[in-house]
C-alpha cells in the first residue's frame, strides 16, 4: 500500500520561540550573511560580494523549498526514485541557469569593471548549479533528517503498546453539565474542533467535551493514536484503511499522511 507523508513535521521545541515562519527568516539571514562574506575579495569589495549574495539568493531559496516540500515527500518519500532523481536534476539545472543569468545580467553588466566570473557558458552554467546543488543538498538533507525522527517516534510508540500497563475499562468526562463514565474499549474515535472535542462511540452516541484534542488524548490507552490533525481513533475498531482514510465503522476519517501502515496495523484492541 503507498505510503504518503506530511511534508513538513513538526518539531515546535528545535523551532526559535516555537515559531516555524521565524526560523526559516534568522536561517536565511544568517546564510545570506554567512556567504555574502564568502563572496567577498578586496579587488570586489564589501557592497559587491552583499550585492552579489542579494541576488543570487532567491533562485536558491526557491530551489531548496522545491526539494524540501515537493520532491522529497511526493516522489522520495513515495519511493518514485526515478521522478525523483529527474526532479531533482532539472530543478538544480534550472536554478543554475536562472542564477547565471541573474549574475550575468544584474551583477556583470552593472559592475563592467570587475571580474565577477559570471559569463553566458556551459562552464558557467555548470558552475552555477553546482552551488545551487550546495544549497539543495544542505536543507534536503536536514529534511529527510527530520522525517525520519518522526517516523522513528511513530513506531516506538505503537512499539511500546505491547508493554504498555493495563489500563483503566473507564475513563470520566464532563459533557452536558454531567459527568459521565465512558468505556474506553466503546469509544470509536475523537474528533477535535477548536477546544471541543466529540467522544464517538459504539452505540452511536456522542458527547462533546470541552477541551483540547491532545489532552484529551492523554487520557487515553496507547492504541489511540492521531490520525490525523482533527482525529484520534481506537486501533481496535478500525475496519479497513486507504492511503487517505481510515474506515472505522460506519465512518470514513481523514488520514494524516505522516501515519504509517504499522500504526494502523497493530491490533492491540484485541
Amino acid at each position: 500500500m503507498t505510503r504518503k507523508w506530511q511534508w513538513a513535521p513538526s518539531f515546535p521545541d528545535l523551532y526559535f520561540f516555537k515559531s516555524r515562519l521565524l526560523t526559516h527568516l534568522i536561517f536565511w539571514a544568517g546564510y545570506y550573511l554567512l556567504f555574502s562574506v564568502i563572496w567577498y575579495s578586496p579587488d570586489k569589495g564589501y557592497f559587491a560580494s552583499f550585492y552579489l549574495e542579494f541576488i543570487l539568493m532567491p533562485a536558491r531559496i526557491l530551489a531548496a523549498y522545491a526539494m524540501i516540500y515537493m520532491l522529497i515527500p511526493n516522489y522520495l518519500a513515495e519511493r518514485r526514485y526515478r521522478s525523483f532523481c529527474m526532479g531533482y536534476g532539472l530543478l538544480v539545472l534550472g536554478a543554475g541557469l536562472v542564477q547565471m543569468l541573474v549574475g550575468f545580467f544584474f551583477f556583470s553588466q552593472l559592475m563592467p569593471a570587475v571580474d565577477t566570473g559570471f559569463t553566458l557558458s556551459l562552464s558557467s552554467w555548470v558552475r552555477n548549479a553546482l552551488l545551487v546543488n550546495t544549497t539543495v543538498l544542505l536543507l534536503g538533507t536536514a529534511k529527510i533528517f527530520q522525517m525520519y525522527i518522526a517516523v522513528r517516534e511513530q513506531l516506538e510508540t505503537t512499539h511500546q503498546q505491547a508493554q504498555a500497563p493495563a489500563e483503566a475499562d473507564y475513563i470520566e468526562v464532563k459533557a452536558e453539565r454531567r459527568i459521565f463514565r465512558l468505556k474506553i474499549s466503546d469509544i470509536l474515535y475523537l474528533e477535535g474542533l477548536g477546544n471541543y472535542v466529540t467522544y464517538h462511540l459504539l452505540n452511536g452516541e456522542k458527547k462533546v467535551v470541552y477541551s483540547s484534542l491532545k489532552e484529551a488524548q492523554k487520557s487515553l490507552p496507547p492504541y489511540f493514536i492521531r490520525a490525523h490533525r482533527s482525529y484520534v481513533i481506537n486501533v481496535a475498531h478500525i475496519d479497513s484503511y486507504t492511503a487517505e482514510q481510515i474506515f472505522v465503522k460506519q465512518h470514513a476519517l481523514p488520514r494524516g499522511k505522516d501515519i504509517p501502515d504499522e500504526a494502523l496495523s497493530l491490533n492491540t484492541g484485541s
